[in-house]
Formats: structure tokens, C-alpha cells, sequence
């Protein structure tokens, strides 16, 4: 049994990577140690201490200078989105655009450049000193972590190669949910409207609207969080061979929403599932996923989510996307908010069916 144990471990760890560790830190130390031996093999103790520190400088310089550029033209990036990513703050704009951690070695570098300049302690070194010398400073510079991405470039790679939490949980709940959901909606609805005495009539009733809160605070209950909404009925169950289970179960519910005079209007309203798990997330230390986090990820689900909604044949024209702020900030607290938003999909819904029709006419 032990040994069956030490087989199985064994098994895990060559198909399961394990956390990466310090090797590469060791190899460039050892890097730079050769560096140093080659150095001084090849004569650079005939050189002043001076002549060494301020061509070091110099070539320690030379990196930090291509990321100052390289941040400039991300900054001209990030500026665009300074509000949908960063609340309108320009300073989290810079921050994110630039690895601050090579001005550590940018002020320094600069004051010995200063301190031991020098016209007649220039060095002339030999190529392969300088070449070295080169190597010694980027190897240092890995070191110190100038060589780094900064955080929008962080950012970037990983929305360019979907590595986002969001987009694994938009294509789990689409793939796992709306998938086979949403076709079956229309013909749900319709059993409904013949129990119903037609209640959703209008097309934008017959669509599922997702809420999307960016603070991902779900309540079980939407008059939990506004009293304009109140449970009606649950259209027809959906009934599916899911994992294993047979004839899973899958209900959406219709909600009576009140506008300011208090007229009634209906729509079939959830939210959007995942958004439970950022939320947890947030709260759970080990995640390491701040609330700052968590608020891109919603943005990044909820583009993510609409992309893949919009092109998939068999969903078209039956769900929207409820995406809201509701987040304290500074302003006065809305009790009637969430209430608000619905209505206005649902009136900017019978709006564009409205022209619609018009233009087919």
C-alpha cells in the first residue's frame, strides 16, 4: 500500500506542476558570479574602481530607459480607458503603465554617473569586457525585478490570451447554462402566456435579463434589494440529462416591476451565477483577488459574456445584459436603482423593436 502511495505521488507530480520555485533566482546568481570570474580573467583589475561603477552605471541606465519609454506609449493606452478601468484616476493610470521598481536603480544609477564623471576617467574597455560588463548589468537587472511587465502589460497579455478569471466563468456559464437555456426560453414563455392570459406579450419580456452588478452582491430575492420588484411565477421547468443527473432541473422566475407611478412591467430576471465567486474570492485571503480585482474581472465577464452571446446563432434575441454600478462611492444611496436600470432596458427594448418595425415597413 506504501508503495502503491509513492506511486501515485510520483504520477501526480509529472502531470500535475507544482508551484515554481528559486532555480532561476540560483542561476543567475551563479550567472553573475561567472560574470565576475570572466571580468577579472580578462584584465578588468587594470581598471579603476571609478572606470567600473560608471560604466556600470551607463549600462544599467540603458535599460531602465527602454521601459520608461515602453511605459510612455502603454500610459498613451491606458489613458483611453482611464475611466472604465481605473475610476477616472490618471495616477493609477501611470502607476499601471510603469515597473516603478526600476527607479530604485534609475536615481542611483544617475547620481554615480554624476559623482564619478570624468572625461579623462573615461574607460575604453576591450569589447569582451564590455560585453561582459553588458551581461553583469541585465543580469542584475533580473535580479532586482526591473526587467519585469508592468501591471498594463500584465493586463494586456492576459486578456489577449484569455487567461482572465472572468473568461473561464463567462464560458462555464455559458457552456454549462445559457447554452441550452436560452433556445428553450420562446417556447417556455409561450407555455406561460397560455397560463398566463398572455403576461409576456411584448418580445422584450421574453428575453432573460442577466444582472450584472459590478460589486457582485447577489440577494436570493430581488426585493431584497428593491422594493419595486416582487416575485411573480416560474415559467415551466427545463428539465436536462446534466452530469450524471438525470432530468436536472432548471427554473427562471418573472418578476413585477413597479416604474415611479407605480405601473406595473414584467420580465423574466436572474443574476448572472458566477458572479458569486468573484465575490468570494475577494473575501478569501489565500485568493489573493482585492476588490479592485474583482471589479475589472466583472467588466472583463460581462464583455466576454456579451462576445460570446452575440455570436452564437442559437441565442440571438433572447437574453440582455444588465450591467450596473452599484457600488457606494460618494453618491446618494438609490433604494429604487436596481428597479431603474431593468425598466430602462425594458423601455430602450420596446424602443428598438419599435423602430425596427418602423423600418421594415
Amino acid at each position: 500500500m506504501f508503495v502503491t502511495r509513492i506511486r501515485e505521488e510520483t504520477h501526480d507530480r509529472n502531470i500535475i506542476p507544482e508551484a515554481r520555485g528559486h532555480r532561476a533566482t540560483k542561476t543567475v546568481c551563479i550567472c553573475i558570479a561567472i560574470c565576475i570570474i570572466v571580468l577579472y580573467t580578462f584584465g578588468i583589475g587594470n581598471y579603476s574602481i571609478t572606470q567600473i561603477v560608471f560604466s556600470l552605471s551607463v549600462f544599467f541606465l540603458s535599460i531602465p530607459s527602454w521601459n520608461l519609454i515602453v511605459g510612455i506609449c502603454e500610459f498613451s493606452e491606458e489613458i483611453k480607458h482611464v475611466n472604465a478601468r481605473y475610476n477616472g484616476h490618471y495616477l493609477k493610470a501611470f502607476k499601471a503603465s510603469f515597473n516603478t521598481k526600476y527607479m530604485s536603480v534609475v536615481i542611483p544609477s544617475f547620481i554615480l554617473c554624476y559623482i564619478f564623471y570624468e572625461e579623462e576617467y573615461l574607460p575604453n574597455f576591450p569589447r569582451k569586457i564590455s560585453f561582459f560588463l553588458i551581461l553583469l548589468a541585465h543580469f542584475l537587472a533580473w535580479l532586482l525585478g526591473i526587467q519585469e511587465t508592468s501591471p498594463a502589460g500584465i493586463s494586456k497579455i492576459i486578456e489577449k490570451k484569455h487567461f482572465n478569471v472572468a473568461h473561464g466563468l463567462a464560458w462555464s456559464y455559458y457552456v454549462g447554462y445559457l447554452k441550452f437555456v436560452l433556445p428553450e426560453l420562446k417556447n417556455l414563455v409561450k407555455k406561460f402566456n397560455e397560463e398566463n392570459n398572455n403576461l409576456l406579450k411584448s418580445s422584450e419580456m421574453c428575453k432573460l435579463h442577466i444582472l450584472i452588478p459590478l460589486s457582485c452582491k447577489l440577494y436570493g430575492d430581488l426585493n431584497e434589494g428593491d422594493e419595486n420588484i416582487t416575485f411573480l411565477k416560474e415559467i415551466p421547468p427545463l428539465c436536462k440529462d446534466r452530469a450524471g443527473i438525470k432530468g436536472r432541473v432548471f427554473k427562471n422566475n418573472v418578476y413585477r416591476i413597479l416604474d415611479e407611478e407605480h405601473r406595473p412591467y414584467y420580465c423574466i430576471v436572474e443574476y448572472a451565477t458566477p458572479l458569486a465567486s468573484l465575490l468570494q474570492m475577494s473575501d478569501i485571503a489565500s485568493a489573493a483577488f482585492s476588490a479592485e480585482d474583482r471589479i475589472q474581472q466583472t467588466k472583463l465577464f460581462y464583455r466576454t459574456l456579451k462576445e460570446i452571446l452575440e455570436n452564437s446563432l442559437e441565442c440571438q434575441n433572447s437574453f440582455r445584459l444588465i450591467v450596473y454600478d452599484d457600488s457606494p462611492k460618494d453618491k446618494m444611496y438609490q433604494p429604487h436603482m436596481l428597479s431603474t436600470e431593468i425598466l430602462k432596458h425594458l423601455k430602450q427594448q420596446h424602443s428598438e423593436e419599435y423602430n425596427l418595425n418602423q423600418d421594415t415597413r
